[in-house]
């Protein structure tokens, strides 16, 4: 026979208080369960899931390490190393026009040509600042650097001095050619020219590049055929002394 406590009343939420004890604790078990697994349990697996992803990473990591290393132990070093001297030579090792101007003058003086005058013109320079707030925007890496030159010589060695302007490295692109042949056999020709120079790229990681990035395609491949036939320059880096000229040429016929 069960015997009630003196304090507890006959009947509690419609049942008997005998029967309500008799279940309370099972009851407060399985609360006790289900807290214990949404507290305790379930996190603890998303831990292990996260753990199981992390090594499952780390194993494609290091099998992409080792499949990277496996294709440079194959590859030339040394041709590596020239490929990579040849491109870095296609472009100005400074982001300074007076390099370009320099260079310019160095290819011309091969085919009898001289510098007259040169010109940086103030808009796009003006024109690069702005460029500079957008470099995030932008996904190219370069930096147009243009140039305006007068060069001089021999009318009949023109044809000459573009072909070495477009096949010397670094390279350089004309833009604008205007020509004026004298009676005497000398050309003034006015160009417009531009070469390239690579921003920093300080935020590159070398580990973040892949199998594909490392492997050359076959149009890289003609390309570094193609600049393999181009003259390379002397070009350095600049002084910051060195200044340019203007050659002024007395005109007969002035009378002060």
């Amino acid at each position: 026979m069960m015997i009630k406590g003196p304090n507890l009343p006959d009947k509690v939420f419609g049942l008997d208080t005998q029967m309500f004890l008799l279940w309370l604790e099972p009851i407060g078990l399985a609360i006790i369960l289900i807290l214990s697994l949404v507290l305790v349990i379930v996190p603890k697996i998303g831990e292990i899931s996260e753990k199981v992803t992390g090594i499952k990473s780390v194993s494609n990591k290091i099998s992409e390490v080792n499949q990277k290393r496996n294709y440079l132990q194959t590859v030339d070093q040394e041709e590596i190393k020239n490929n990579a001297l040849k491109l870095a030579s296609g472009l100005l090792p400074e982001k300074n026009a007076y390099l370009l101007v320099r260079t310019i003058r160095d290819v011309a003086a091969q085919t009898g040509y001289g510098i007259d005058d040169f010109s940086i013109s103030m808009g796009d320079i003006k024109n690069d600042e702005i460029k500079k707030d957008q470099v995030k925007k932008d996904n190219s890496s370069y930096d147009k650097i243009p140039v305006g030159v007068t060069l001089v010589g021999p009318s009949d060695s023109y044809i000459a001095l573009v072909k070495a302007l477009e096949r010397s490295l670094p390279i350089m692109s004309i833009n604008n050619f205007e020509m004026k042949l004298s009676q005497s056999g000398v050309a003034t020709i006015k160009l417009n020219i531009s070469a390239y120079y690579l921003r920093d790229i300080s935020n590159l990681k070398l580990e973040n590049l892949t199998l594909a990035n490392l492997t050359p395609t076959q149009e890289e491949m003609n390309l570094l055929l193609a600049i393999g036939e181009y003259q390379t320059m002397s070009v350095g880096s600049s002084s910051g002394n060195e200044s340019f000229v203007k050659y002024e040429r007395l005109d007969p016929f002035f009378t002060p």
